[in-house]
């Protein structure tokens, strides 16, 4: 049988454990914070180009998104990100059932670092 001065001490060495699991939760959480404002701030040496693109025949959105994606100087995108942001700039073509045609102007949008030279 254990008696009240053992069963309060281990009361307070389960309280300092939390505390102590709490610290190192809250040091990565502030950890990672950290590095996310760090890549946040770099958006500030980045500017955004818009160009607007002519379909031709044969084209999807993937070869566009593929074709367009290396002019992304400003920061790492992945390709179904570059597709889904055509999407969202251009909504008639999820209207449409994702069918574009020979002839359709597609809006589309990148970053580049600042004094990169995009090429239109």
């Amino acid at each position: 049988m254990t008696t009240l001065r053992q069963r309060v001490a281990a009361k307070r060495r389960e309280q300092t454990l939390a505390l102590k699991k709490a610290a190192i939760c809250f040091a990565i959480a502030a950890a990672g914070f950290t590095m996310l404002g760090a890549c946040a701030s770099d958006t500030s040496h980045q500017r955004l180009v818009e160009e607007t693109y002519t379909v031709q025949q044969g084209d999807t959105l993937r070869t566009i998104a593929e074709a367009y994606l290396p002019k992304n100087t400003g920061g790492r995108r992945y390709i179904l990100e570059f597709e889904e942001g055509i999407k969202e700039l251009n909504p008639w073509i999820v209207e449409n059932h994702y069918t574009i045609h020979p002839g359709d102007k597609i809006k589309i949008t990148y970053w580049v670092k600042d004094g990169k030279e995009d090429d239109e």
